[in-house]
């Protein structure tokens, strides 16, 4: 945990998270590719362990949309073929993460909306910079968009970075857009600029141990500042409405803030929903009533 105790308003289970949290990956060498292939399999592990608990009927089903593997999750066989998709970009500061490690945040919000969720299993740096992994999206969503209503796309961190540079991208190309987008934690900045990467470093029991810009720059290469990995800097006007989640006490709030004034500048409905006590990631946390409550914001949002 960092120096800053947990709130008395929250939970017993969101103080108990707080309070025992010890972050992977702290000390992960990107420059070693054995290294990060490891930590990707600990992760992984890690999360199919914690999933196993998740509650309510569902489904998932590996395959690949324009090549890109996917995985989709339902609530049932029923619910896949559905006319409306939700498109689900997971996180993992670029570097890590899978659809079956954000499981959570899929299922959750398959089982709120009864659409299926097809989340984007895109390439990872280091090995694959940016925009390799926006390609994947991209091509993704078109595909879909080509036969089935494309509800809304949504990720945490990284995924809700590329949520809303894929929605850029659609746009540039005149391609249809999703209706929605739902951005939790968003880490729009690649140059690390705001202020709460400093201020709120001890606060942040999951991103404070970490040194973001390194994962920044092998996501990003030397130009951190481009608007295609750093889509806070890009022409935001005409996207779809959206939803913006984040914790008071994570190092990504001032991206959020930063989010919100440049969505509204360039004419774009949005909201700034910040939770005032919790860390990095929390909606991924099942078993926090907390995540429980965002995760029923987003899906009603979503699918509104």
């Amino acid at each position: 945990m960092g120096l800053v105790e947990p709130a008395s308003h929250l939970s017993s289970q969101a103080r108990e998270f707080l309070t025992n949290y010890r972050v992977v990956g702290a000390e992960l060498d990107l420059g070693d590719l054995e290294a990060v292939a490891a930590a990707r399999r600990g992760s992984l592990a890690g999360w199919v362990a914690h999933n196993e608990g998740l509650p309510g009927p569902w489904i998932s089903r590996p395959s690949t949309v324009a090549g890109v593997p996917v995985v989709a999750f339902a609530t049932g066989e029923h619910a896949l073929g559905a006319d409306g998709v939700i498109v689900h970009l997971h996180g993992g500061a670029f570097v890590l993460g899978s659809p079956t490690a954000s499981a959570a945040l899929a299922v959750g919000v398959a089982q709120r909306t009864g659409l299926p969720v097809v989340s984007v299993d895109y390439r990872l740096a280091p090995e694959h910079p940016c925009p390799a992994g926006l390609d994947d999206i991209v091509r993704v969503c078109h595909e879909l968009a080509a036969s089935r209503s494309v509800v809304a796309v949504f990720g945490e961190s990284a995924g809700a970075n590329l949520s809303l540079a894929a929605a850029v991208a659609l746009r540039d190309r005149g391609a249809p857009l999703p209706s929605r987008l739902g951005l939790l934690s968003p880490w729009v900045d690649m140059t690390c600029s705001g202020d709460t990467y400093r201020s709120l470093a001890a606060a942040d029991p999951v991103l404070g141990p970490l040194d973001p810009p390194s994962f920044a720059a092998a996501y990003a290469g030397a130009d951190t500042s481009d608007p295609r990995s750093s889509p806070l800097f890009a022409d935001l006007a005409a996207l779809p409405p959206s939803l913006i989640q984040t914790g008071s006490r994570e190092i990504l709030l001032s991206d959020s803030c930063l989010l919100e004034g440049a969505l509204r500048r360039a004419g774009a409905e949005v909201a700034l929903h910040v939770w005032d006590g919790l860390w990095h990631g929390w909606q991924l946390q099942y078993r926090v009533p907390e995540a429980c409550r965002a995760l029923d914001d987003l899906a009603a949002f979503l699918a509104n």
